[in-house]
């Protein structure tokens, strides 16, 4: 019970490093703006959530809606990989956190902006963070960009939007936005 309840813990914890990564690789103006304070309370709603030891996996299900300050985040599944022995942990610790992946229908929000893809991947020990399979971002009501897929390096700060797959014409999606100029007064 006790290995359940870290576990558990640690699942929770997980969104926290998905919105600190991306608020130090976004920025006002640049890719979405995204900004939360890693101080706040996160609160995580599934329809379930299974521990799977042997595999060292905490896997929320359905519906997935996970909140902190006014960073929301939800997806179908969210799947939290961590170290059992302190050996093996990203820090030396056990139930250090390895990877984190949310799958279908991703959507991250806050007040600056949203980004939406059908996946996200984070990798804590390299510090990478990788947003796949038609992924737009929303930055205010009008300015959009959208690609295959999107890289952030949070140890660098720097963020990649790349194009994505080739069309059944034979020719590729491109990366493409959309900037509106601020209103005259």
């Amino acid at each position: 019970m006790k290995r359940f309840a870290r576990t558990a813990l640690l699942a929770v914890a997980a969104p926290a490093l998905i919105w600190g990564g991306m608020a130090l690789a976004q920025t006002p103006g640049a890719l979405g703006g995204f900004k939360v304070d890693s101080s706040l309370p996160i609160e995580i709603s599934a329809d379930a959530l299974e521990v799977r030891q042997e595999q060292q996996t905490a896997v929320f299900t359905g519906s997935v809606d996970a909140r902190q300050g006014e960073v929301r985040m939800q997806a179908e599944q969210l799947v939290v990989s961590y170290d059992q022995n302190a050996d093996g942990g990203a820090a030396g610790q056990a139930g250090a956190i390895r990877r984190v992946r949310a799958e279908g229908a991703v959507f991250v929000s806050s007040a600056e902006g949203s980004a939406e893809g059908n996946w996200a991947d984070y990798d804590v020990a390299s510090g990478m963070i990788t947003m796949g399979d038609s992924v737009t971002l929303t930055q205010g009501a009008e300015n959009v960009l959208a690609g295959g897929s999107l890289r952030i390096d949070l140890n660098t700060g720097f963020a990649r939007l790349d194009a994505g797959s080739v069309k059944a014409d034979g020719t590729r999606e491109r990366v493409q936005g959309l900037f509106f100029p601020p209103a005259k007064n």
